[in-house]
C-alpha cells in the first residue's frame, strides 16, 4: 500500500466533509434566525428597525361618513366673478382666464394668490392650497370641509395654470356642496396601528419617524343621479388618515389610508385631470 496517497485522499475527503458539514451548518443558522425574525411581531419589528411615533397632534377616535353632490354651475353663478372671463363645461367644470396675471413668488408657497383666492373663486374660502404640480406647471388647491380636507377628489379641486414666469393665468374649478355628515359615528384606526399597517406593506424604511398624522376625507363611492332626478349625482366620502413619513435623509413621504376599515389609498394613481370628468359625461352619452 502506498501509504502517501492514502494519506492525501484522506485529507481530501475529511476536507469535503468538512466543507459539507459547514455549509449545513451556516444553513440551519440562516433557517434559525428567519424564524426568530417570523416570530417577531410588528411591534418588536419596529422597535428593532428604529421605526418610531413622533409627537403627533390629538388626533379624533372617531368621525361620520360624509355624503356631498356635484355642483352643477349655472351661467348666473360666473356673471359676478370680476377680473376674468369664465365659461362652463359639462356644467361641473368652471374655467376661467384672468384679466390680470398674478404673480407668484414661490410657487411652493403661493402666498399671492391664497391671500386672493376667495375674490377671484367661487367659494374661494372652502379651499386649500395643497401643491405645486411641477411637470404641469400649475397650483393644485383641494376643498375642505370644516376643518378636513379633501383629499385627491376630482370633483373638489381647483388647478391654476401658471405661465413660463411664474405668474397665475387662469383656473379649472370643480365643486362639492351639500356636504352632510352621516348620523353613526365610525371608529377611527389609532396612529399605532396605522405606522404598523403601513410598516407591514413595507412602506416605511428603517430609521423613520412618523411626523404627522392628519384626518381628512377620500371619495368612498359615487351615486350616479337617476335619469329622472333634477339632482346631481352625489358622492360617499370616508374618514382618512394622512401619515407624513420622515426617513434618515429628512425626505418626507405622505401615505393615506382609510380610517374605518384600514385599506390603503395609492395616491399615485389617482387621475385629477380634469378631462377625465369630460370623458366620463361622452360615455354616460
Amino acid at each position: 500500500m502506498d501509504w502517501s496517497k492514502t494519506k492525501t485522499i484522506f485529507i481530501v475527503v475529511f476536507l469535503i466533509l468538512d466543507i459539507f458539514l459547514f455549509i449545513l451548518f451556516v444553513q440551519k443558522y440562516e433557517d434559525s434566525q428567519l424564524e426568530i425574525i417570523g416570530d417577531l411581531s410588528t411591534t418588536e419589528r419596529i422597535a428593532d428597525e428604529n421605526v418610531t411615533l413622533g409627537e403627533l397632534p390629538d388626533a379624533d377616535d372617531s368621525r361620520p361618513y360624509l355624503n356631498a353632490e356635484f355642483s352643477l354651475f349655472m351661467n348666473s353663478d360666473i356673471q359676478g366673478l370680476e377680473g376674468q372671463s369664465a365659461t362652463i363645461r359639462e356644467g361641473q367644470i368652471l374655467s376661467s382666464i384672468l384679466s390680470d396675471p398674478i404673480a407668484i413668488a414661490d410657487p411652493e408657497n403661493p402666498e399671492e394668490l391664497n391671500e386672493q383666492i376667495e375674490d377671484y373663486v367661487l367659494y374661494g374660502d372652502q379651499y386649500t392650497f395643497w401643491d405645486y404640480d411641477e411637470e404641469d406647471n400649475q397650483l393644485i388647491y383641494f376643498q375642505t370641509f370644516e376643518d378636513f380636507t379633501l383629499y385627491y377628489n376630482l370633483n373638489a379641486q381647483i388647478a391654476v395654470q401658471l405661465n413660463e414666469n411664474n405668474e397665475a393665468i387662469s383656473y379649472e374649478q370643480t365643486h362639492l356642496t351639500s356636504l352632510e355628515e352621516f348620523t353613526e359615528e365610525q371608529q377611527l384606526r389609532e396612529p399605532r396601528a396605522v405606522l404598523e399597517t403601513f410598516y407591514d406593506r413595507n412602506l416605511i424604511q428603517p430609521n423613520s419617524t412618523a411626523v404627522n398624522l392628519q384626518l381628512g376625507y377620500y371619495p368612498l363611492f359615487v351615486q350616479e343621479a337617476g335619469s329622472d332626478s333634477g339632482d346631481g349625482a352625489t358622492q360617499v366620502l370616508t374618514p382618512t388618515w394622512k401619515m407624513t413619513i420622515e426617513n434618515e435623509n429628512g425626505d418626507r413621504n405622505e401615505l393615506f389610508m382609510n380610517a374605518v376599515d384600514g385599506s390603503i389609498f395609492d395616491m399615485s394613481q389617482v387621475n385629477l385631470d380634469f378631462e377625465q370628468l369630460e370623458e366620463n359625461d361622452e360615455t354616460a352619452e
